[in-house]
């Protein structure tokens, strides 16, 4: 038997009490959810969380409780800690964030897009880990207040997106005594990918403790799991014993006939000296079909005038004609409702 919950994060914990008790149970959000369908069998406890929904109406995930269950940590340093997340209840990030938590007998806090309200919960809840999108940390850095907060957590956990090497950077700049762990997961086939380096770089090894195999086929990440194949529909590059999350395979514009990677603009862009996020994407055009739109954001204490003419020449001079932005737009580039499919 499967409960349907629109959920908020304050409520999880008394799921997970249920499902401890072998209830299974699928979150949904209160609006917009996704078509419910049944879990996959009993006797066993099935936890629904709700996709993205990049490609079309969201879809629930039924994962196994125990597996979520078995993923938590509740050695002796861990316990009684404080918790913080900016992700969705509903979804797998924020159900694997308040499962830990929940495991460790510690609280957990929501965080907003209010930066100053973000930045006094954090110091004033103690906050102990903090999980989050790369992108949604670096905002945070970015809106620091200018007398500083003395808030240092202890443990550091990025998802959601592929993380960029200037990012991570940053954040370990200004949190040189956290420990980091960089996760890639998909809530159709959980955790995939963790590593503790913060240059965008995960282990290949740590691939193979959650899959039977894995390739790459055209560039677009595949594993198997009891025998099938599955397309994570994600690009990525394999050097050696590495292998780096570029971004969406579907990252890709129709200029005059010709496709364009929005990847390629964005990660050029970004290596822009003054050029702190970047975000090319396709926009309708009734000549060409589309057109490649950059929107970026620049460094604190960058002229954007300057930034803008560098980038403009510098895209001109590497990127094919059909790949050279026609609209340039200058805003803060924040995250994504979707963030493991946006490219920063």
């Amino acid at each position: 038997m499967s409960a349907a919950t629109p959920i908020d994060l304050a409520d999880l914990y008394q799921v997970f009490e249920r499902l401890d008790g072998g209830e299974s149970i699928a979150l949904v959000p209160s609006a917009d959810g996704p078509e419910l369908t049944d879990p996959p069998g009993e006797p066993e406890a099935w936890l629904g969380v709700t996709s993205s929904g990049s490609t079309g109406r969201p879809k629930l995930q039924w994962r196994r409780w125990r597996e979520i269950r078995g993923g938590t940590v509740s050695k002796p340093g861990v316990m009684g800690w404080t918790w913080a997340s900016p992700y969705r209840p509903w979804t797998f990030a924020g159900v694997q964030v308040a499962a830990q938590a929940w495991a460790s007998n510690s609280a957990i806090i929501t965080l907003g897009t209010d930066w100053a309200e973000a930045w006094a919960s954090l110091a004033e809840n103690s906050v102990d880990a903090v999980s989050a999108t790369p992108t949604y940390l670096d905002l945070l850095l970015q809106e620091e207040p200018q007398e500083g907060i003395a808030w240092e957590p202890r443990q550091i956990t990025l998802g959601g997106e592929p993380l960029r090497s200037a990012v991570g950077e940053r954040l370990r700049r200004r949190f040189p005594n956290s420990n980091f762990t960089v996760i890639y997961a998909m809530a159709e086939l959980g955790v995939l990918l963790k590593t503790r380096r913060v240059d965008g770089w995960y282990e290949v090894e740590s691939l193979r403790h959650a899959a039977d195999d894995w390739r790459v086929v055209d560039g677009g990440l595949e594993i198997k799991r009891g025998g099938k194949w599955h397309r994570t529909g994600d690009r990525v590059e394999v050097e050696g014993d590495l292998m780096r999350v570029i971004g969406r395979l579907d990252q890709v514009a129709n200029v005059a006939g010709t496709k364009v990677s929005l990847l390629e603009v964005t990660e050029l862009a970004e290596q822009v000296p003054g050029v702190r996020r970047a975000a090319a994407v396709a926009e309708p055009n009734p000549v060409t079909g589309e057109i490649v739109c950059l929107k970026y954001a620049v460094e604190p204490g960058w002229e954007g005038a300057v930034v803008l003419e560098s980038l403009q020449r510098t895209l001109r001079e590497r990127l094919r004609k059909e790949a050279w932005p026609r609209k340039w737009v200058e805003e803060t580039v924040g995250p994504a409702q979707n963030a493991k499919r946006a490219v920063r």
